[in-house]
């Protein structure tokens, strides 16, 4: 049993209905892809009424599908995806594409039909748009519905949204574990890079990330994407909604970046002017250098993998349940999906960790023939969590060089 490393590797994923994922997911394998993860998720769509802030939010049905795809077959997948989901019309889903810096996997997990990997040659596509940032944060379930509301209205499209459960903080509490629920979910956004600032700091605000055992989020790059996910539903008083508007401005203005609000990071607490409106005030701490590790495995093995990684010197860990649907067991039957079930462990560290983590259950997997694993990494931009020293040296207190405060 062997490790097999690739490079040139990005991670595909595409936000759908239900009733479209079947086609695009045969599509992608015709192209040459072996395997899909599926997570069953739901959209958030807010009501454009007055009363929106006293009800729930409507959650449609998603599937969050993610391929391993070579760099040199990123463009011609999603735009197979846009084409076969029709992801122009508003509202119909998303495709996005995430640089992997490593991936490694067994020989007995395969990815792709053939030698893409070989090249890191990636396509320019008039289709897809560029300048995108991916934000996600991890919270408890309760957290999900205001956090939602707070991202759209700094002007992020109706997150999508799965479960998960966490491991960490929680197993160091001791009998006060109790007071902290295991059941978590995961809050996924795509913006363009001018509104992440703004998105993220509203996320923070709305869910108090930085607070003790309130959650964590970060943001990845984003290669390219087409995102049309809607954030509202009701009567429309107008030929088009806000999002098209902005995007149409976009298009006329070449760019995304007359919508950069920076200047209110210097407004909103009087500091460039040496003024402290709030008197004691906490700073906000960003954690830099960070990673994202990603492990997928059977249902059986996650459990022991978790805690390899944890005793490795990750600092905690989240996992989901995916159908692991591939391209050897499709539908034969009445369009039913044969699958089998994988668990997806997220560890986000940092990049100095990285290599000791992954060796370690790399040599774990191999001790205990463990023998279907993939394991990538993917680069995380910016991360926000409780930090009790901020003296940490992967932490930050400034947002491009500007020092800010919150209450």
């Amino acid at each position: 049993m062997r490790f097999i490393s690739n490079k040139n590797v990005s991670l595909l994923t595409a936000i759908l209905p239900q009733h479209t994922s079947n086609q695009v997911i045969e599509d992608v394998f015709e192209k040459g892809e072996r395997n899909a993860l599926i997570f069953n998720a739901r959209g958030t769509l807010m009501r454009n009424k007055w009363y929106r802030a006293l009800i729930p939010m409507i959650a449609p049905e998603r599937e969050y599908i993610q391929f391993l795809v070579p760099d040199t077959e990123v463009d011609p997948l999603m735009e197979a995806i846009v084409a076969s989901a029709n992801l122009h019309l508003p509202g119909a889903g998303a495709v996005f594409a995430v640089p992997c810096d490593d991936v490694v996997h067994t020989e007995d997990f395969l990815l792709w039909s053939g030698t893409a990997w070989e090249t890191d040659t990636f396509n320019a596509s008039a289709v897809l748009k560029e300048n995108l940032t991916a934000i996600i944060c991890i919270v408890q379930k309760d957290q999900t519905e205001a956090i939602s509301r707070a991202a759209m209205r700094a002007g992020a499209h109706g997150p999508v949204v799965f479960y998960c459960e966490g491991r960490g903080l929680r197993d160091r509490l001791g009998w006060l574990k109790i007071t902290k629920k295991r059941d978590k979910e995961v809050i996924v956004m795509i913006v363009d890079n001018a509104d992440a600032i703004s998105v993220t700091e509203a996320i923070v605000d709305a869910g108090d990330i930085d607070l003790p055992g309130r959650g964590f989020l970060f943001r990845m790059p984003v290669q390219k994407g087409l995102i049309n996910i809607g954030s509202t539903i009701g009567r429309q008083r107008h030929a088009a909604n806000m999002q098209q508007i902005i995007a149409a401005i976009d298009d006329i203005k070449g760019g995304s970046e007359w919508r950069d609000q920076r200047v209110h990071e210097l407004i909103g607490t009087g500091q460039s002017a040496g003024i402290n409106f709030f008197g004691n005030v906490r700073e906000r701490v960003y954690l830099r250098n960070q990673c994202s590790l990603n492990s997928v495995v059977g249902r059986k093995d996650f459990e022991f993998l978790v805690d390899v990684g944890l005793q490795a010197g990750a600092p905690g860990a989240n996992f989901s349940f995916a159908k692991f649907f591939e391209v050897d067991n499709r539908a034969t039957t009445a369009g039913v999906r044969y699958h089998r079930e994988r668990c997806v462990i997220r560890f986000i560290l940092s990049e100095d960790k990285l290599n000791s983590v992954m060796e370690s259950i790399q040599a774990a997997c191999i001790d205990s023939q463990i023998t279907e694993v993939c394991l990538f990494s993917t680069p995380v931009t910016r991360a926000i969590t409780y930090i009790a020293e901020t003296d940490n040296p992967n932490a930050i207190t400034n947002r491009r060089g500007a020092r800010f405060v919150r209450k």
